[in-house]
């Protein structure tokens, strides 16, 4: 009896174990299969040569993988699924060995002709000041301009920049329907950070544009094939990485799902490469970047920078490739004001509205010289693209990454008349610094909305999300638009 009952104990012990060796295994692959921050080493594997088509991926070559995602960072604001990815992105395009693909580094041949010239931020912002009517002027190389930032804006764009701390990075508010910037302000930090130099952070294409790219992904695929927002993709191994060639089709393992507005709101980077590949096509997404201007110079009285994105080629383009670009992994600079202008877009129907700061100017003598006038300068979608891409971006704030900052005071009732898109990266030499992205309209029903474009530059110790910044700056325009209303 005691050897049975002694059996019995070690038939348990060995059942519970074989039972707890079953759990770590499983555990083990859910993690590997679903992480959302796994990096990719630069290693040969045989890919798939891409068809630049929405429906069509064939033969075999093989190919060396372009870029390295850096691991989440733990302190990310977000659950888990709902990670972008920060990825690691060269800091100059001869770095890769290509030449720069922008036509022009600067807008300096596309300036409007003005008898002033054209405006050098850093020259101008020390002679801001404001009328006995409340307009801010400037006194710049002979002429007094009125220049068309909203004094109220522009005193509490800064006043939330001076609250952060250790903190480098921009806003830009521009009126979608015009071009008109309500309010451009910056930050640099009192340690080091990328961002800072002399040149001025808000019109500088320094930082990646990371997920901001899938708003042109999602614009491409939705004006060639007609996507919807609700309609469902599907995909595995999680939202975070690219890896085991996870970004090819495979029915027989694709037990994932989300719809298009979801994975926008999330930022999911497989489902976005899925939609490079099989929706819209390498040639397409090439076509949009350009209609949304990035590596054309940006018609403006301001100069700015020109935002670059490196596409693959056509001819030599492998699946992950075109995959990565879609998703946000290629090698690309987006200035603020520009990231401004995508979200502008689409609240403007489609498009894309020349940036500007003066509204008027006066010689000496008080006589009038200058008045500014609206310019179309991209013609980049349809009013119908517009309404379905407005409700991917109300995804990112009410279910997404920027969902819990959009339910704080001052935008918790407005927050489905607003629109987004994040993105969060590492920088590629200075690891210790996150930057962060926010680019938004609202609200979204009204046809005087603006676009806000924030870029964050912070320690990995002492994250500081655009979201945030943002927020502030949209609670007080939405706060002053009701006050208008009501008088």
């Amino acid at each position: 009896m005691r050897q049975a009952q002694k059996g019995f104990r070690w038939a348990k012990f060995y059942t519970g174990f074989a039972v707890l060796i079953s759990i770590a295994v499983l555990a083990f692959y859910h993690v590997v299969l679903n992480a959302d921050s796994a990096g990719i080493s630069s290693t040969n594997l045989n890919l798939p040569k891409l068809v630049d088509t929405h429906r069509a991926v064939e033969n075999v070559d093989n190919k060396s993988l372009v870029s390295e995602l850096v691991p989440k960072d733990s302190n990310d604001d977000e659950s888990s699924n709902q990670v972008e990815g920060p990825v690691q992105v060269h800091t100059e395009f001869q770095n890769l060995g290509y030449q720069d693909p922008r036509e022009e580094p600067t807008n300096e041949k596309q300036a409007f002709k003005t008898p002033f010239g054209q405006i050098i931020w850093k020259e101008l912002a020390p002679h801001i000041y404001a009328s006995p009517d409340g307009a801010l002027m400037a006194n710049y190389r002979g002429f007094k301009l009125k220049l068309t930032l909203s004094r109220d804006l522009q005193e509490s764009t800064k006043k939330n920049f001076d609250a952060q701390r250790n903190v480098a990075g921009a806003t830009v508010i521009i009126e979608s329907r015009t071009g008109k910037i309500l309010a451009l302000s910056e930050r640099k930090s009192e340690i080091a950070n990328p961002l800072v130099s002399d040149d001025t952070i808000a019109i500088a294409a320094k930082a990646p544009a990371a997920s901001l790219m899938k708003i042109i992904t999602a614009t491409a695929a939705i004006e060639k094939t007609g996507i919807d927002p609700d309609d469902e993709i599907s995909f595995r191994g999680g939202c975070g990485h690219l890896r085991n060639q996870n970004w090819i089709r495979d029915t027989a393992a694709d037990r994932q799902k989300l719809t298009l507005a979801r994975a926008f709101g999330s930022s999911c980077n497989t489902v976005f490469a899925r939609v490079a590949l099989y929706w819209t096509g390498l040639s397409t997404l090439r076509q949009y970047a350009e209609k949304y201007m990035f590596n054309k110079p940006i018609p403006s009285d301001l100069r700015i920078e020109t935002s670059a994105a490196l596409m693959p080629q056509l001819e030599t383009a492998s699946a992950l490739e075109v995959g990565e670009a879609g998703a946000g992994f290629g090698a690309t600079k987006l200035t603020p004001i520009h990231a401004a202008l995508l979200s502008a877009t689409a609240g403007n129907g489609g498009i894309m509205m020349a940036p500007y700061l003066v509204e008027a100017a006066f010689d000496q003598s008080g006589k009038q010289v200058y008045t500014a006038a609206p310019r179309e300068i991209s013609h980049v979608f349809s009013k119908k693209t517009s309404e379905k891409l407005f409700r991917c971006m109300q995804e990112t704030i009410l279910t997404g990454t920027s969902r819990k900052f959009f339910r704080r005071r001052g935008t918790a009732r407005d927050r489905f008349e607003i629109g987004g898109k994040t993105g969060t990266l590492s920088d590629a030499e200075e690891r210790a610094t996150l930057y962060t992205w926010f680019s938004g309209v609202a609200p979204l029903d009204s046809p005087h909305n603006v676009a806000i474009g924030t870029l964050i530059a912070s320690p990995k110790n002492w994250v500081v999300r655009a979201s945030s910044v943002a927020q502030t700056s949209l609670a007080r325009f939405l706060m002053l638009e009701k006050q208008r209303d009501v008088e």
